[in-house]
C-alpha cells in the first residue's frame, strides 16, 4: 500500500497573509486542494492523510468531500513543527512494515507523476527516498564579514525537496531511535532526521518545476499557471 501524507500545518509568515498560505484560494480552490488532487489522481496512491493547522480540520474535510477526493480518509491536527506533524501522521497509520509513506508539502502543487513514481520505486528498493534536484550554482559558506570560507562543487550537490518516501518500518524505527538517543530531535524534516541518524536514503530524481509556494511572488506564478 502507498499512503500519501500531506503536511499542511505551516503558518506561512513570509506570505504576509492573514490566511495560511495552504488555504489561500486560487480560482475558488485552496492551494492545498491542488496538491491533494495530484495524489488523488495518481493510480499508485491508495489513501491520503492530511495533517493541517489546528482549527482547519473540518475545512479540509469539507473541501475534500466537495471536490471528490475519495482517497482522503484522515485529517489530523498538526504539531508545532513539520517533523512533529509528520510523526503525528505516521503514528496515526495502521500499516504493514513494507508499506510506503509518501511525505509531501501541502504547498507544492506542481508535483508531477514522475516525481511520485520515482520516490515510491526508490523507497521500495532502498527503504527511503528523497526527491532531489541538482544544483546549477556552487554553494559558498559565509564567514565573518561575508567573506567566503569554502564551497561545495555543484557537481556533487543536490537540493532536496518533497515528495519523500519511506517504508513504514523505517519511519517508526527512526522515531524510536531518535527518542532513545536524542539525535535528530531538532531536525526540521523527516529527510534531515534520517541523515542525522546516519540512515542512508536514495536521492530520487525530482523536478525543478516542483516549487514550494512561500512568498507573494510564488503565489502570483501559481495563479498565472492555473489561469493558463
Amino acid at each position: 500500500m502507498n499512503i500519501a501524507l500531506i503536511i499542511a500545518g505551516g503558518k506561512g509568515t513570509r506570505m504576509s497573509s492573514e490566511t495560511p498560505k495552504q488555504f489561500i484560494e486560487v480560482n475558488g480552490r485552496p492551494i492545498l486542494a491542488y496538491t491533494i488532487a495530484r495524489f488523488q489522481e495518481h493510480a499508485a496512491i491508495d489513501r491520503i492523510v492530511v495533517v493541517c493547522m489546528k482549527g482547519w480540520e473540518e475545512y479540509v474535510k469539507n473541501v475534500s468531500l466537495h471536490l471528490g477526493f475519495t482517497k482522503v480518509d484522515t485529517v489530523l491536527e498538526g504539531g508545532a513543527t513539520a517533523l512533529e506533524s509528520i510523526r503525528k501522521g505516521v503514528e496515526s497509520l495502521t500499516c504493514k512494515e513494507e508499506d510506503i509513506v509518501i511525505v509531501h508539502d501541502g504547498v507544492r502543487p506542481f508535483v508531477d507523476n514522475d516525481s511520485i513514481d520515482a520516490v515510491i520505486t526508490d523507497a521500495q528498493k532502498y527503504g527511503g527516498a528523497i526527491s532531489s534536484v541538482p544544483l546549477v550554482e556552487h554553494v559558498v559558506f559565509q564567514g565573518e564579514g561575508r567573506t567566503d570560507l569554502h564551497y561545495i562543487p555543484r557537481e556533487s550537490a543536490y537540493r532536496t525537496i518533497t515528495p519523500q518516501a519511506y517504508a513504514y518500518k523505517k519511519l517508526m524505527d527512526a522515531f524510536r531511535k531518535s527518542d532513545i538517543t536524542g539525535v535528530g530531535k531538532d531536525s526540521p524534516f523527516i529527510g534531515t532526521l534520517m541523515m542525522d541518524l546516519g540512515e542512508k536514503v536514495c536521492l530520487s530524481k525530482g523536478s525543478d518545476k516542483n516549487i514550494k509556494i512561500t512568498s507573494p511572488k510564488d503565489l502570483v506564478y501559481f495563479q498565472s499557471s492555473v489561469e493558463q
